[in-house]
């Protein structure tokens, strides 16, 4: 999302704007971005420097970590970012290099546009699950056979529950616990 400066004025100005996920690269292994990203944002420009903070939403799809069904999740991000100059007295002190300041990154501009792209697109990959469930209750696949036990329930054997301590414990009774 590229905006040209000359569209701020002194005051700040909110716009809003639809972006195609292809458009900012949004790509990650295992999802799939469903719609496009709405985008909401507030600058605020100050002499040359200009502040944005926004909003980013979208619905992406990903396979359940438990049972590999498919999950659609609404994802939001925000994002709040510093744009200076090069030839301003930032950019002579800090070398032209983009850095964070508290929670606010500070990144350098050369032409009369900002690009918010990589700040959309950072908000909402930081805001994906890590692991999607299908559901809080979600059962799984069963290790034996790979049915989905959300569906039906197998026929399998419990394997019998790894006890390191079972040889000890045939030699040696744990004490009775005091009364």
């Amino acid at each position: 999302m590229k905006i040209p400066l000359t569209a701020l004025a002194d005051r700040p100005v909110e716009m809003d704007s639809v972006e195609e996920a292809a458009t900012l690269d949004l790509v990650a292994d295992g999802v799939e971005f469903l719609d496009d990203v709405d985008v909401l944002v507030t600058l605020t420009r100050m002499g040359e420097d200009v502040l944005a903070q926004g909003t980013a939403v979208t619905r992406v799809r990903q396979n359940c970590s438990r049972c590999l069904e498919p999950v659609d999740t609404e994802i939001a991000g925000d994002f709040q970012s510093l744009y200076v100059p090069t030839t301003g007295s930032y950019g002579k002190r800090m070398d032209r290099k983009d850095f964070e300041w508290s929670d606010q990154r500070v990144i350098f501009y050369t032409s009369d546009t900002i690009d918010l792209s990589d700040d959309i697109r950072n908000c909402l990959l930081f805001e994906l699950p890590k692991k999607p469930l299908c559901r809080k209750d979600c059962a799984g696949l069963c290790p034996g056979c790979g049915a989905n036990l959300n569906e039906t329930t197998c026929t399998c054997e419990v394997p019998a529950e790894d006890d390191p301590w079972a040889a000890l414990r045939a030699i040696v009774q744990p004490p009775d616990p005091p009364e």
